[in-house]
């Protein structure tokens, strides 16, 4: 039996993402080169999920190396591939997985390789399986069998948590620290769900209708948890996404957490008085969902400015304004930290910084293996220069609406705090329930993790 195709396509695939290639157009131009569609579906999942759960593999590989682990990315990704479908994907025999991962050793990382290779994965094949095949266990029977190796020496509880659930042991002692133990399980649990997927109807259209139009479209749906929000049943292909978003501009994809925080951030906009006919500006806008929001949700007739400083991005954020098919948005290419706009113009300016991302984590399975420890505090630094910024666009009594998708109280709380103890001429400004800013941890809104401050330009 000679390697198979997709395999083979998953490990260059691997090998590319841990040298340092972005996932999603690497694994793009695979999917486009697999056109059975079962075999597309194995591909996406292969390298998604051995990406998603590295932490745990890494850990094994470990545990059973009898010679000090490997470092070359080939060998690496062979072998958490390989575990993947022995332990991840129970449709895959464990006897197929290791014969595969021989024929394809001999490609790459070599012949030299195969000995150790067949020996790790037949080791765990014996001491995990035993004489059972993955589509023998359900998923409680192979926890247990799995778990007696994730014990630590020292007893150390948030190092079995990171291996086990697949997370940097640096940022779960971390999490640990700032949220408590039942709290970093849950957010690390939470990570590795699927992701459904979700949609926004915009106002004024009505979900209802909307969900008999997707239904007659051959896309169920189902209610979600806020009023415009709709869920799908069933995976759906990229082409079949991009054709229902072509159907219907009131639709857009966006996850529940996103939508409850972008309208807890656009309530009561009436309340600060003057701005309600006055421009409103999106600072960091693409890909656009946040924009489509305010365009179709913003009380007056005050214009949208969508603005970002990225060329590519902006071709999203102009793709998007245009299917939604609204001629309230202006979209502009500019930085914000030399936005090109006098100061106090706008009544209400929407700040969705660039951060960590470490609240929406399980949409980007090889995001976590490349965050750094430094990374908040330096985003920190930067999303306070870029707030101050937005603060001297705003007119008197206008709105500051600043957000990112983290839980680095360096990038969120220390931010603001910061910010309104400076000379940013801000306030706070709480929405009805009384609240100023706010933190969605990973699940608690039945979407991701996200950060929400409502400040007032004094005056």
């Amino acid at each position: 039996m000679k390697a198979d195709p997709v395999r083979r396509q998953a490990h260059e695939i691997l090998i590319a993402v841990d040298e340092g290639h972005p996932l999603d157009p690497v694994l793009a131009r695979g999917l486009d080169r697999t056109p059975d569609p079962r075999d597309r579906a194995f591909l996406a999942e292969l390298v998604r999920g051995t990406l998603q759960w590295q932490g745990r593999y890494d850990h094994l590989i470990k545990r059973f190396s009898r010679r000090k682990p490997p470092v070359d990315s080939p060998t690496l990704s062979l072998l958490r591939m390989s575990l993947h479908q022995m332990l991840g994907q129970g449709s895959v025999p464990a006897y197929a997985a290791i014969h595969q991962a021989g024929e394809l050793c001999r490609h790459r990382p070599g012949v030299r390789k195969l000995p150790f290779v067949n020996g790790l994965l037949q080791s765990v094949r014996r001491q995990v399986l035993g004489d059972d095949e993955p589509d023998r266990l359900d998923a409680s029977d192979l926890e247990k069998r799995l778990r007696p190796f994730f014990e630590m020496p020292g007893g150390d509880r948030a190092a079995g948590l990171a291996a086990w659930q697949s997370h940097p042991a640096w940022l779960v002692r971390k999490w640990i620290s700032h949220y408590g133990w039942e709290k970093t399980e849950a957010i690390c649990s939470w990570n590795n769900q699927p992701v459904p997927l979700v949609f926004h109807v915009l106002y004024p259209a009505d979900p209802v209708q909307g969900a008999l139009l997707l239904a007659e479209a051959d896309c169920l749906v189902t209610a979600g948890p806020l009023v415009r929000t709709l869920v799908a049943t069933r995976r759906i292909g990229r082409a079949q996404l991009d054709e229902l978003l072509g159907w219907f501009p009131w639709l857009i994809v966006q996850d529940p957490a996103v939508q409850t925080a972008t309208a807890w951030l656009a309530a009561d906009p009436t309340d600060h008085p003057g701005t309600k006919e006055q421009p409103v500006l999106d600072m960091c806008a693409a890909p656009g969902g946040k924009t489509a929001f305010l365009a179709s949700g913003w009380p007056g007739q005050g214009r949208i400015v969508a603005m970002d400083h990225h060329a590519d991005r902006i071709r999203l954020l102009v793709s998007t304004i245009k299917r939604i098919e609204t001629d309230r948005v202006d979209v502009v290419l500019a930085d914000g930290n030399n936005a090109p706009f006098g100061p106090g113009i706008f009544g209400a300016v929407l700040l969705d910084g660039p951060c960590s991302g470490t609240g929406v984590l399980r949409h980007h399975p090889e995001g976590r293996w490349r965050l750094e420890r430094g990374v908040p505090s330096r985003n920190g630094a930067m999303l306070l220069n870029l707030a101050g910024k937005a603060a001297e666009l705003l007119m008197p009594g206008g709105l500051l609406m600043y957000a990112t998708c983290s839980l680095e109280p360096e990038e969120n709380e220390e931010v603001v705090n910061r910010l309104l103890a400076g000379s940013s001429g801000l306030e706070p400004a709480p929405a009805s329930d009384g609240h100023w800013q706010r933190l969605w941890l990973p699940g608690a809104a039945s979407g991701d993790g996200f950060f929400a401050a409502r400040m007032r330009k004094k005056g």
